[in-house]
């Protein structure tokens, strides 16, 4: 296990893990309530469209700087979407499975997503981010990027980070980078959207 600050996930076997367990609490303290389309948080937007093979599309999307950034994405039969806005440190550790993507593995006894409702077998869709100004850093589909001034300047900018298809190092690196300053600011709270299998 590696944890999101500091060392690089390490592999084993074909498997990659990483440990949300020592980002730097938030000075707001806990914010431990789950949050399903709240404010903050991913919300759901339109209606969910059946596929003929069991699976589901849905569209998520959340509020960065007044504009609304949206991805639909497709679900397993009999899954469900949970949307979470949790404190950091998560404490959550996350790992690379092989034709599932980055899954919750293990939470950490006590932590404040273990409290928010986040469950061992989720998987991760989306994440609130913060894209670096002066990083090249791809976070998502909608442009969130900071513009070529604010990366001249070093300025961060909110933005989210579709997972599907991105590396296991490229997911740490968008959940890790919460702790960013924005304005001044760090998020004291990290908003992940997460696919539950039937299973879990």
């Amino acid at each position: 296990r590696a944890s999101l600050r500091g060392a690089r996930p390490r592999a084993s076997r074909s498997l990659r893990r990483a440990s949300s367990r020592s980002s730097r609490p938030g000075a707001r303290g806990a914010r431990l309530a789950a949050r399903a389309s709240s404010a903050g948080g991913f919300a759901r937007y339109g209606v969910r469209e059946e596929q003929p093979d069991g699976s589901f599309l849905e569209t998520y999307g959340i509020s960065i700087d007044g504009n609304v950034g949206r991805e639909t994405l497709r679900f397993a039969p009999g899954s469900v979407a949970v949307s979470l806005t949790i404190a950091r440190p998560l404490g959550i550790v996350f790992e690379q499975v092989e034709g599932k993507g980055v899954v919750a593995v293990e939470l950490v006894e006590g932590s404040n997503a273990a409290a928010a409702g986040a469950r061992a077998g989720d998987v991760l869709r989306l994440t609130t981010a913060v894209a670096k100004g002066k990083s090249t850093v791809k976070v998502g589909k909608w442009q969130v990027e900071p513009s070529v001034d604010m990366r001249s300047r070093g300025a961060n900018r909110a933005a989210y980070f579709a997972c599907d298809g991105r590396s296991f190092d490229a997911v740490m690196d968008a959940v890790v980078s919460n702790g960013e300053e924005v304005d001044g600011v760090a998020s004291p709270t990290v908003s992940l959207l997460l696919e539950r299998p039937a299973s879990a």
